[in-house]
């Protein structure tokens, strides 16, 4: 089958040593979508190691690009759990996440848990049993915001610990609870006002009304987490994770990435 000029030309280019070329020549692929997938598919395994490398890195973008499109679409469709939320930002933050893999060692949690999460107390006991804790330092580290790691080392940030807490509650037994922030730690408050803390071993506290307590909203623990990513990433000054998580911290608060300051976004008249 010919092959279209264009194609043929931006594979060229694409294989050009200068790497301002080949990121233009990456560029005006990305605007092909009918195409795109097709040719990537194509030539991954191709002889030619640099062609190779580029086709890689164009996959990983379209990957990106459609799990954004997808994470976006669950917020504004309200479709998505809190726990889903976390999963798909996994996926935003390493496009070879294994989302069945993931989905298997939930279930593995789901069987030892045996529908007997009815209550805080209960609950309790098993994020404690299955070793699920916060680091007793606070540490900066990418793991303790990923689904697939804090499922793999234990470890984790009070966010994700209580999305992973309340998702298990309610399809192992159907304990219900809030997460909420009290006292500036992330907890899980049940109808009884009874309040489990990740970051204390699990502790049950029951609280009184306060105004140190905030319950909060889906997107608010996914903005509480694309946050942290973006200031790892903004420490690791790592501009690819830099520009991801600042488009989806934007796009949730209804702006966009260019309103961002110099390299994310675009200068504009009268800010910085």
């Amino acid at each position: 089958m010919k092959q279209d000029p264009q194609i043929t030309a931006l594979l060229s280019l694409l294989q050009d040593d200068d790497p301002k070329v080949a990121s233009l020549a990456m560029e005006q692929f990305l605007k092909l979508e009918d195409v795109a997938d097709e040719t990537i598919a194509s030539y991954q395994d191709c002889h030619d190691p640099v062609l190779r490398q580029r086709m890689h890195q164009l996959s990983s973008i379209r990957s990106r690009r459609r799990a954004r499109m997808e994470f976006l679409d669950g917020v504004e469709n309200s479709r998505m759990s809190v726990w889903e939320g976390i999963r798909r930002i996994n996926r935003l933050y390493d496009p070879q996440c294994n989302l069945r893999l993931l989905s298997r060692r939930i279930r593995e949690l789901r069987k030892r848990a045996a529908d007997a999460l009815t209550t805080t107390t209960r609950t309790a006991a098993f994020m404690r049993e299955q070793g699920f804790c916060v680091p007793s330092e606070a540490v900066l580290e990418v793991d303790l915001y990923l689904a697939d790691s804090i499922l793999d080392i234990r470890f984790g940030s009070a966010a994700l610990l209580c999305a992973l807490a309340q998702h298990l509650g309610r399809t192992c037994g159907g304990w219900e609870a809030t997460i909420a922030l009290y006292e500036g730690r992330f907890c899980l408050l049940d109808d009884k006002n009874l309040a489990l803390d990740p970051a204390e071993g699990w502790k049950i506290t029951r609280l009184e009304p306060s105004r140190n307590l905030h319950p909060c909203s889906r997107q608010d623990v996914w903005m509480a987490v694309l946050t942290q990513l973006f200031m790892i990433a903004l420490v690791e000054s790592n501009l690819r994770d830099l520009y991801v998580f600042g488009d989806l911290l934007t796009a949730l608060n209804g702006d966009s990435v260019d309103s961002l300051p110099h390299p994310l976004g675009k200068t504009r008249e009268g800010r910085l």
